[in-house]
């Protein structure tokens, strides 16, 4: 039958007592203190000894995602931010915390601002359903059943993305250590090309890349060489200190990070948050995780010049490496592909481009997985809940270098043959 809050219950407002913070720490004990939303300290004494309801009065209403009530039981104080109702008898007091849960209170608040007020008299005057006592029970015990079954659910979730994580860290392992494909290459020798003459070609590519953007830069400024002199400023990547490394299939070799880039390393745009709100897309550390990442048409929008455009935009098979972040997140990488352009990104990552000739999908497997992330960050400066790495640190990275059609191969094993979605760019 139809009712009101106030006909099916007791509201006991007016034994409520607020305690500052100051005078609770003078009256430390054992006995819950509670408030609008749910248990804000302990006290010495309490007021209630009773199952109780309590329903917020002041708090944030508009988009809340907590319940707006909850239960007490035992011994307890309660201060002026929640309301207090007691069962008169003809409701259960398990039913009536679940029937206020999401019970819609915000057409019933008043004020302004996004803390709104729910006053005594808009609960008790608000209209509720209430069925006969043993209807009530059965809804309480079918809800309580369904809550045991929900929580058995996420403890098996739990579980099971324990296990996929460490069965996606055992695929990586196997991947970047060659054992994935060691069949294939087995099947596949004396058909390569060794990982040391793909080197070459790397380091060809990449010398020929600067001398371009050399020679550009001369030519913008009406200079033409003389002679080849200018090329002697060419720095050569550093090769990688393989004395603690371990060992490799035959086909491949160590290399660092440096050896691949041809374009960067380089930290993203600072942009203070006056200019959010409108603008092009930017990317943010909390857009991507190894196993998702935003599009642009998801992210953030940021003003900047034509000139910050033209330098910070992403572009596809950008590698994008978060350079600080807590610790378990430092190192977190992105592949660019088309869903993530246009966009910037921001100054707490660096984005590099590598060779054509290195599949940029194996080296971001390599740096998600437990060997990789583990040299990326090894010269990480750390500080409270934070840690940074710089474009030296990843420079300096080692990493494998394998035969190119072997790299495809690795590619498609873990995505296509092992069917894991979660290692997807």
């Amino acid at each position: 039958m139809w009712t009101t809050i106030g006909e099916a219950t007791e509201c006991l407002d007016y034994q409520r007592v607020p305690v500052s913070k100051e005078e609770r720490a003078k009256r430390l004990g054992n006995i819950p203190y509670y408030g609008a939303n749910g248990l804000v300290d302990y006290i010495d004494d309490y007021i209630f000894d009773e199952p109780l309801v309590l329903v917020v009065e002041d708090e944030t209403f508009v988009g809340r995602e907590k319940p707006f009530s909850y239960k007490i039981t035992g011994k307890t104080w309660v201060n002026n931010h929640a309301h207090i109702l007691r069962s008169n008898g003809c409701v259960d007091i398990d039913y009536l915390n679940y029937s206020l849960w999401y019970y819609p209170f915000t057409p019933l608040t008043t004020g302004t601002t996004g803390r709104r007020k729910l006053t005594k008299s808009a609960l008790i005057s608000a209209p509720y359903v209430l069925p006969p006592l043993p209807e009530q029970h059965r809804i309480v015990t079918k809800i309580e059943e369904l809550f045991t079954q929900l929580d058995a659910g996420v403890e098996l979730l739990k579980k099971v993305k324990a296990k996929l994580k460490r069965y996606r860290q055992a695929v990586l392992k196997a991947a970047v250590e060659g054992n994935l494909t060691k069949e294939w290459r087995e099947a596949n020798q004396g058909e390569l090309e060794p990982a040391s003459v793909l080197l070459e070609r790397i380091l060809n590519q990449r010398r020929e890349k600067w001398e371009a953007e050399q020679l550009a830069k001369m030519k913008a400024q009406g200079k033409t060489p003389k002679d080849d002199s200018w090329k002697l400023k060419y720095k050569e990547p550093t090769a990688p200190d393989t004395s603690d490394l371990p060992e490799l299939p035959d086909e491949w070799v160590w290399v660092t990070m440096e050896m691949l880039t041809i374009q960067g390393p380089q930290n993203g745009i600072y942009l203070p948050k006056s200019d959010y709100g409108s603008g092009i897309p930017i990317l943010r550390i909390d857009d991507f995780q190894d196993n998702f990442s935003r599009s642009s048409c998801e992210l953030n929008l940021v003003r900047a010049t034509t000139d910050d455009i033209e330098r910070y935009s992403l572009s596809e098979d950008d590698l994008v490496i978060n350079r600080v972040n807590s610790p378990s997140h430092l190192g977190k990488c992105l592949v660019v592909t088309d869903k993530h352009i246009p966009s910037l990104f921001e100054s707490n990552m660096m984005r590099l481009h590598l060779s054509s000739f290195y599949k940029v999908l194996f080296a971001a497997y390599y740096l998600r997985s437990v060997i990789g992330k583990s040299r990326l960050i090894s010269n990480a400066k750390w500080a409270v809940n934070q840690a940074s790495i710089n474009q030296t640190d990843v420079g300096n990275t080692a990493i494998p270098l394998l035969p190119i059609e072997e790299q495809q191969k690795v590619i498609e094993d873990v995505t296509v043959s092992k069917s894991l979605p979660f290692l997807k760019p």
